[in-house]
C-alpha cells in the first residue's frame, strides 16, 4: 500500500508540475492603420484575439483602447529600424498569457469597431517563448488597410428613381 501511495504521489507531482511551470508572458498588441495612425478609442478600437496556432485554443481577447498616436512622429518623421512610434497613450491591447512551451501564437485584429462598413480583418503569427514578454518598443503591431467612408449626402432614406443628377458628399478617412 505504501508503494502505491508513493507512486501516486510521484505521478501527481509530475503532472501538476507541468502546469506550475507555465510562465506568465505579457504581450502588447497595437493595430496601426496602413500609412496612418493607430486604431484606438475614437474609432471604437479593434477586437484582438490571440490563439494557439496549433490547437486553435483562445489564449486572450480584448479591444484596443487609447489614443491614435503622435501624428508628427508617425506621419512626418523618417524612422530608422527599431525606432518606437508608440508611447504610453497609444492605443493597444495588453494581456498576459500563461504558456509552458514555445507557442506559435496567431493574433487576429478586426476593426474599426465603430465603423463597421469599413472594418477589415488582419492576422499574423509569431513564436512566443514562456516568460519572454512582447512589450518593449512598439510590442506586436498589426497593420490594417482600408478607408473609412461616411456618406453624408444623399441621406440614406432618400429613394432614387430613374436617371437624375445626384450630389454625393462623403467624408473619407484613411484607415
Amino acid at each position: 500500500m505504501k508503494g502505491k501511495i508513493s507512486l501516486l504521489f510521484f505521478l501527481t507531482m509530475i503532472f501538476t508540475s507541468a502546469a506550475v511551470m507555465a510562465m506568465p508572458t505579457n504581450i502588447k498588441i497595437s493595430v496601426k492603420t496602413k500609412d496612418a495612425k493607430f486604431l484606438g478609442t475614437s474609432m471604437g478600437g479593434a477586437l484582438v484575439i490571440l490563439k494557439d496556432a496549433d490547437t486553435g485554443e483562445t489564449l486572450a481577447k480584448g479591444v484596443t483602447s487609447g489614443g491614435t498616436g503622435n501624428t508628427k512622429l508617425i506621419m512626418n518623421t523618417p524612422l530608422t529600424r527599431g525606432t518606437a512610434i508608440t508611447n504610453a497613450k497609444t492605443a493597444n491591447f495588453t494581456t498576459t498569457i500563461d504558456i509552458d512551451r514555445p507557442t506559435l501564437v496567431e493574433v487576429t485584429a478586426f476593426g474599426p469597431l465603430s465603423q463597421r462598413q469599413a472594418a477589415n480583418r488582419v492576422s499574423a503569427t509569431q513564436w512566443v517563448m514562456p516568460g519572454k514578454n512582447i512589450t518593449g518598443g512598439d510590442g506586436w503591431v498589426l497593420e490594417i488597410p482600408g478607408f473609412v467612408v461616411d456618406i453624408q449626402a444623399p441621406s440614406n432614406h432618400i429613394k432614387l428613381t430613374g436617371a437624375q443628377d445626384v450630389q454625393v458628399q462623403a467624408n473619407l478617412t484613411m484607415m
